[in-house]
């Protein structure tokens, strides 16, 4: 059905071609004008058929896709800016070579190429153009205007519920932006019927209800949405680019995420990691010994923070509370974890 389209449609071109033949082409060497034209006009609308069916082969499948309506409304509004460029310079060159039969024809292919370049450019673009538009706005602003202080909260940081404290305590300031698909997500955590995340999601809508009937804190639902987007994270990262905002996060993924596309991001594990107290070697510790660790001999422990003790020979001392020296410590993606061993006290 397609290739019978392109080829009737080049069969149309070239006879426009043939019949306006003195006026668009210049005759061969020694070939009159009609034959001229027929052969040049063969080659120009074969290139024609080409690009069309190669444009069809290429987008055909997006139009399968739940942003198809978006993509072909941004492919016919870009390849109209196009087209108008396109009118631009076909003035342009008719004001620089007048009166030239060669200079006729590229202004003919000037303006289709710049169309077919719109549209190509319209199509592989996924958000609206009008909302790129809008905020271009935002990212043109000076760097002290986007570091705004404002905060864009994730579900992770909701359920996780210590933004109610770095709130409480001013470690976080500017106004709180919450988006409604975050709190769509967290009524569908809430809703579950695993009872853990149950728990979870009611545990963040009540953290969320107690931040929205407290006076001190600045925040406020964003109606905002991303219908072209399904990933909640994608929806906040493009967000946060749009209101120029700092996201608040405990997802590891979303921070690496965000931090390839540029987005601020607070981190409040690395937070608590940063503000944990720093041990020296030698320096003593009193340490609950709690289960067995993965070596012989092994205890592990935790301190009030959460960070792992890994007691050497301290396995016999499982169910005791002991004094330790610390021997080392190690850093990891997790948090930071303690080396210790036994004084002769315990022993």
């Amino acid at each position: 059905m397609v290739s019978s389209i392109l080829f009737f449609s080049f069969l149309i071109f070239l006879a426009a071609l043939v019949s306006r033949a003195k006026q668009l082409f210049p005759p061969l060497i020694g070939l009159p004008a009609p034959v001229s034209s027929l052969i040049l006009g063969a080659i120009v609308g074969g290139v024609l058929a080409a690009c069309l069916r190669w444009l069809w082969r290429r987008f055909s499948p997006m139009w399968r896709e739940e942003d198809a309506a978006i993509r072909l409304v941004n492919g016919l509004i870009v390849a109209i800016g196009a087209t108008l460029i396109g009118i631009v310079c076909q003035v342009a060159i008719a004001i620089a070579f007048p009166a030239n039969e060669a200079a006729r024809t590229m202004q003919g292919f000037t303006l289709l190429g710049s169309t077919l370049i719109g549209l190509r450019i319209g199509f592989s673009l996924r958000n609206p153009v009008w909302q790129a538009v809008s905020a271009a706005q935002p990212r043109a602003r000076s760097r002290q205007q986007q570091s705004s202080g404002r905060k864009l909260l994730d579900t992770s940081i909701i359920i996780d519920g210590r933004i109610a404290g770095l709130l409480s305590t001013g470690f976080i300031e500017g106004d709180i932006l919450v988006p409604e698909f975050v709190l769509t997500e967290l009524q569908n955590i809430a809703d579950s019927s695993n009872s853990l995340r149950r728990k979870k999601g009611r545990r963040g809508l009540d953290i969320l209800n107690e931040l929205m009937h407290d006076e001190t804190v600045s925040i406020r639902v964003l109606t905002a949405d991303y219908p072209s987007i399904r990933e909640v994270d994608r929806k906040l990262i493009h967000l946060a680019k749009d209101e120029a905002a700092t996201l608040v996060t405990t997802d590891f993924n979303l921070n690496r995420v965000a931090q390839v596309e540029g987005v601020p991001i607070l981190n409040v594990n690395e937070l608590a990691n940063a503000v944990k107290p720093r041990f020296i070697p030698g320096e003593g510790i009193t340490i609950e010994i709690i289960d067995r660790g993965e070596e012989i001999n092994q205890g592990i422990g935790y301190l009030d923070d959460g960070t792992m003790v890994v007691v050497e020979n301290g396995r016999r001392h499982i169910g005791r509370t002991i004094k330790a020296i610390v021997k080392s410590t190690l850093q990891t993606e997790a948090g930071r974890m303690l080396f210790v061993e036994p004084t002769r006290e315990a022993h």
